[in-house]
């Protein structure tokens, strides 16, 4: 199931929220773990769709509020973002990759989300991939619970 949001502010800006479902014949190369498998994954893309300013808070916490009413409603959602470096992103500290600037800048969203709306039991787990002298980030938002099987595969990832 592929199913996308789209954000809009006052600004002009749009941002589509894509989630992709990862099947688990797809999560098998990776795992067999029981727990592991009966969790749906889903890849979360941000696609600027108008606009060319930076993203405002109040942009970021409509999409907070999208991705986390999806998680109260999907129990055995996890959701992934993966930090890619396809595009330049405008960042005040230059000396970062842009991956790494977003695994930032999305830790400091979600913590402050989740401590905004006192939610205690959705964790954000985040693993860094060295491939080639460079490093990749991604980050899996998962309920708590689920944490021990998402860690588990956040391993396997790390080693391939």
């Amino acid at each position: 199931m592929d199913i996308s949001f789209d954000i809009h502010n006052d600004k002009g800006d749009q941002v589509r929220v894509a989630l992709s479902y990862y099947d688990t014949e797809s999560l098998q190369a990776f795992t067999s773990d029981p727990l592991t498998l009966t969790l749906v994954f889903y890849d979360v893309t941000l696609v600027r769709i108008s606009g060319g300013e930076t993203v405002g808070v109040k942009t970021l916490k409509a999409i907070c509020d999208v991705l986390f009413r999806f998680m109260s409603d999907n129990d055995t959602a996890v959701l992934c973002f993966y930090c890619d470096d396809l595009t330049e992103v405008p960042r005040n500290h230059m000396e970062l990759t842009p991956q790494e600037y977003r695994s930032r800048l999305f830790s400091r969203m979600f913590d402050m989300y989740v401590k905004a709306n006192g939610i205690s039991d959705i964790i954000n787990y985040g693993i860094k991939i060295e491939d080639d002298n460079t490093s990749r980030f991604a980050h899996f938002i998962t309920p708590e619970k689920y944490l021990p099987a998402v860690k588990l595969l956040g391993n396997i990832i790390m080693e391939k």
